[in-house]
């Protein structure tokens, strides 16, 4: 399992409004929607992303990258495969203080790793980590983890704390509906690094 996802009880249009005021460094640089399958979905992400090593980035060589979101039921899903946007946790809070509830996952099964942060009112309310088997919590658990041994929060766990908050991503990410996909510049300045 590899998956970086981000959860907000939002529309995707409201979700998409917030994400410019959030994310201000990523540009939108192009979008579409109303795909007819999803096989042309993964075909606009593959067409439109443009990567740019570290070395070769330049401010007019920034390269793009493109993230998929879904409406899913009172939730909308941003897939993001770099798990940079799921890991930016300033930004998530930010995005908590906007939507409400925010939640983000990362599962990285090639490292042994998996992620779940739960943002609400500005704050971190709730962190698990498993990094190849070394585990940290911080908060108290929430209410949808009753059941969960989240001691051993790996791929199952992740999959069933989907399903307790009403979140269904292998149903949403295997349809077009509802699917807009954009296309990000980045204008951070890396220059320095």
């Amino acid at each position: 399992m590899h998956i970086g996802l981000i959860a907000a009880k939002s529309s995707v249009a409201e979700f998409l409004k917030a994400f410019s005021q959030v994310f201000p460094h990523l540009e939108i640089v192009d979008a579409a929607g109303d795909f007819p399958d999803t096989d042309s979905i993964w075909e606009w992400k593959d067409t439109h992303e443009e990567f740019v090593s570290a070395s070769a980035w330049r401010k007019d060589n920034p390269g793009k990258t493109v993230y998929l979101l879904w409406q899913d039921g009172p939730w909308t899903l941003l897939f993001d495969p770099t798990y940079v946007l799921p890991a930016s946790d300033k930004e998530l809070a930010v995005l908590s203080n906007e939507m409400g509830p925010v939640l983000s996952f990362v599962v990285e099964t090639a490292g042994g790793c998996a992620c779940f942060w739960c943002f609400e009112k500005g704050e971190l309310r709730r962190e698990v980590i498993n990094n190849n088997t070394e585990m940290q919590q911080q908060g108290a658990p929430l209410p949808e983890e009753a059941g969960i041994d989240m001691d051993q929060y790996y791929m199952d766990e992740t999959e069933a704390l989907w399903s307790a908050f009403g979140i269904s991503v292998y149903e949403s990410m295997s349809s077009p509906e509802g699917c807009q996909a954009i296309c990000v510049v980045d204008h951070t300045d890396y220059s320095n690094l």
